[in-house]
């Protein structure tokens, strides 16, 4: 024991410790002007970053063969085109990494393997929330399809209650068409738009906000001289994270449309006319009130033309006028940011007047939903 306390009585003084007021002994503070060096950016492995954009890939795969297979209305459909509209936006920013790192573009191995790996389909349900439990069983059946407006729209509630717009188009008649772009302007929103009006096909362009800059805003005063409908779809799509608006409060959401509204309305020196919720995807509330506070037309469509599960212009155009052959009219949903939809449009406006379709004015969306 002796021995103890002298060893303790040796090592005490050598030791940086503070005696508290109850005899105890605590560390003293560091310095205040003690800084941690930052850690710089991790560099991306191009090579990690290649397999991950096929593992992406892969689930886009399986999800473009559901929705070429499911009626357009079903909640396999809708969920497969949410899905993948997320997932082709997600490969095209990983394309642009790779491409910075690499020096040149990414091709993925078309033997990739179709699944849907478990980190995917854990994004996508963050993104969504489409694999959650007990869900529609908690919602009685009449419940789960809202009338917005008799005849024209309704929200349904599919996939884990997650709600989704729902377009009729029986006041079309048999040979009409409304061409619809979305995500837009970028790039070849000018030459669309020009396509459409040489082919007298008044079109209707849904345009984010966070493209309205100098450039942006020049697109749309074309494409509203150009004769097209200029329309809210949101400033990001519909998060910056690529979640819908059921992310966002009620009142955000109107707050970013009406930002939206303001920059089109300025731009092109009329109010717009109509908004379209990116995937499709709102409540039934929030789409109310963007209804009666915004005075915006909802719009969603009847042939989904899936052009972001192909890059393939040929595929687009025979798969898009084969669902117009089936159908026979219908409201079309394209995509002018998408180069294969540049390309499939052009040749599909032509189609139209050679086999006995009309492009009709987006008007009618108007006098349909106000029962003119």
């Amino acid at each position: 024991m002796a021995r103890i306390t002298l060893l303790l009585t040796a090592l005490l003084p050598l030791l940086p410790l503070q005696a508290a007021s109850a005899g105890a002994l605590r560390l003293p503070a560091l310095p205040s002007s003690v800084e941690v060096p930052a850690a710089g950016p991790a560099e991306e492995n191009p090579g990690a970053l290649e397999l991950e954009y096929e593992e992406f890939y892969s689930a886009l795969r399986v999800y473009s063969e559901v929705a070429y297979v499911s009626p357009q209305d079903s909640p396999a459909f809708l969920e497969a085109s949410a899905a993948g509209q997320y997932l082709r936006g997600r490969l095209e920013e990983m394309g642009r990494r790779i491409e910075r790192l690499t020096g040149r573009g990414y091709a993925p191995v078309m033997s990739v393997r179709r699944e849907i790996s478990f980190r995917v389909r854990n994004e996508l349900d963050g993104v969504f929330g489409f694999y959650g439990y007990g869900a529609l069983e908690d919602r009685p059946e009449e419940d789960r399809g809202v009338v917005i407006k008799q005849g024209y729209c309704q929200v349904n509630y599919v996939k884990n209650n997650v709600p989704f717009l729902v377009q009729s188009d029986a006041f079309l008649r048999q040979g009409e068409v409304i061409l619809t772009f979305d995500d837009g302007p970028g790039q070849f929103t000018e030459e669309v738009s020009s396509t459409m009006k040489e082919g007298g096909a008044p079109s209707v362009f849904f345009v984010l906000g966070s493209k309205l800059g100098a450039a942006g805003k020049e697109r749309i005063r074309r494409a509203a001289a150009d004769g097209h409908e200029v329309a809210v779809h949101g400033y990001h799509h519909a998060t910056e994270s690529g979640k819908p608006f059921t992310a966002l409060s009620q009142e955000e959401t109107l707050r970013q449309l009406s930002l939206v509204r303001g920059a089109i309305k300025s731009s092109v020196g009329r109010r717009p006319d109509f908004f379209r919720p990116p995937y499709g995807i709102i409540s039934p509330e929030a789409l109310k009130a963007v209804i009666s506070d915004l005075e915006l037309v909802p719009v969603g469509w009847t042939i989904d033309t899936l052009d972001w599960s192909t890059k393939d212009p040929e595929e687009l155009f025979n798969r898009t006028v084969s669902m117009l052959s089936r159908r026979g009219k219908g409201i079309v949903l394209l995509h002018d940011v998408h180069d294969q939809s540049r390309l499939a449009s052009a040749r599909l406006v032509k189609w139209l007047a050679e086999n006995g379709f009309k492009a009709v004015s987006p008007e009618r969306l108007t006098q349909a939903f106000r029962g003119e």
